[in-house]
């Protein structure tokens, strides 16, 4: 009797037993099956590079949020994108390319990563408009309307959920305003499904339980409602990271969205924009946890922590272990910002402190 030695060690051992047993392929050959390789991705890699500029390796798959590279911009930068692309290559790609919303610190550079990366775009009906216009083919562009499903690939799936941008102390937005989107997302590991849901926009008060009538007459659904109905849709009980914006009135959204979702880990991101930033200067000005206490003492007494950056390109390992701090130095170094800590730019203070939150809230 031979073998034919066909795959690994691993393999062999399994033809072996299967010799030991008396097993054969009916003609004296025993042909070892290959060994079953687990592609599943181990963690979600998550870098935060300004705004709401959000970088997700999963495995194989690179999803970018945003983009924005410089603020305020009327164009999109190229050369920095690409030199931002080619430091967030060291690390991994993108793969698909998400907008939140249509806003100059936002949208400005976005159509510039789906060209140069050629990656899918998803965002709104008018975003894509922008995007043809730029010069990125229609088919490259999909339009969101809110409760879509995308498989991403086979371990990674989104979830389209149609929010609400952002309004002013005791104001009421009821449709009409900019199409905003948050994105939930599933990825299936070895030993768990990791979930976040991210958003780079929201109000802060009744918006979020109140239906949304479009322009058109169209009723989106309430912002709360549609989180839900895609969190069922993934049956899933809730998501553990929710990376929150905007950077004020955070705190209505959270005594709904911490306990209905079961959050495990706050990432507050929508800061460092105001007055306009340089992303090879740094973080102009830091978060500061004082300057929102009823969002403090609220995640507090939920037992949740609030994780937030420090400077451009800090990264986390999100896994079945938790999320915490991953170096980036290699990154980080490739856009000349310092391994930790702030810089290369002087910090200085939030040009909007006294007003992060509202009366009542």
């Amino acid at each position: 009797m031979k073998i034919q030695y066909k795959y690994s060690l691993g393999a062999l051992a399994v033809a072996c037993l299967v010799i030991a047993c008396g097993g054969d392929g009916g003609d004296g050959d025993v042909v070892a099956e290959p060994p079953v390789v687990d592609t599943s991705p181990k963690n979600v890699r998550m870098t935060w590079f300004g705004v709401t500029n959000w970088h997700y390796q999963v495995g194989e798959l690179g999803i970018l949020l945003d983009g924005a590279v410089g603020y305020p911009a009327r164009d999109a930068n190229p050369a920095m994108v690409t030199k931002v692309h080619d430091a967030l290559k060291l690390k991994g790609d993108v793969d698909v390319v998400l907008l939140g919303h249509l806003h100059g610190d936002h949208s400005v550079d976005t159509p510039e990563w789906a060209k140069q990366t050629k990656a899918q775009y998803y965002g709104s009906k008018a975003a894509c408009q922008e995007a043809v216009a730029y010069g990125i083919a229609a088919a490259k562009c999909t339009a969101l309307y809110g409760g879509e499903k995308v498989q991403l690939n086979e371990h990674v799936t989104m979830r389209v959920v149609r929010w609400v941008h952002s309004i002013g102390c005791g104001l009421l937005q009821n449709g009409g305003g900019i199409e905003t989107f948050g994105y939930l997302f599933t990825a299936k590991t070895s030993e768990k499904t990791l979930t976040w849901y991210v958003t780079d926009s929201g109000a802060g008060g009744k918006d979020l339980t109140t239906d949304q009538i479009d322009t058109d007459g169209v009723n989106r659904g309430a912002p709360l409602s549609n989180l839900s109905k895609a969190v069922r849709d993934a049956g899933i009980d809730g998501f553990e990271v929710w990376q929150g914006g905007p950077e004020s009135r955070v705190v209505n959204q959270a005594r709904v969205v911490v306990p209905a979702f079961d959050v495990k880990y706050f990432m507050p991101h929508h800061f460092g924009a105001r007055g306009g930033f340089s992303i090879t200067n740094g973080l102009h000005y830091p978060y500061v946890e004082d300057e929102m206490p009823e969002l403090k003492k609220f995640l507090a007494g939920a037992g949740v922590p609030q994780v937030y950056a420090t400077n451009y390109f800090d990264a986390y390992l999100y896994d079945a272990k938790g999320l915490r701090p991953d170096g980036n130095a290699e990154v980080k170094l490739a856009m000349g910002l310092p391994a930790s800590g702030v810089g290369p730019g002087v910090q200085g203070s939030n040009p909007r402190q006294g007003e992060m939150e509202c009366p009542g809230d």
